[in-house]
């Protein structure tokens, strides 16, 4: 059964606390800090699980999952918000 990191994963809230603290405490960046930090550790568990890493030979066509929309949803939802802005950048 694999992981899934949810709104209450130590591992994401530290890192996220810890993107935007080096970006100079930013308001607003949220759930950018969140996602980014949800993707940055669930690479980390693949590369330690000794699966393909994104940029190898052996990790075929990337298919998006909206893992990030996902990630997103769950910071709003774990921050109380009702709604996600649908592009970030």
């Amino acid at each position: 059964m694999e992981h899934t990191l949810g709104p209450n994963d130590p591992r994401v809230r530290e890192r996220a606390y810890e993107l935007w603290e080096r970006e100079g405490r930013p308001d607003h960046r949220h759930l950018d800090h969140w996602a980014q930090a949800a993707r940055e550790i669930e690479e980390e568990d693949r590369r330690n699980a000794g699966g393909p890493n994104a940029n190898s030979p052996d990790a075929g066509l990337a298919v998006p999952d909206d893992a990030a929309a996902r990630n997103q949803r769950e910071a709003a939802e774990h921050l109380g918000q009702s709604t996600v802005p649908s592009d970030t950048r």
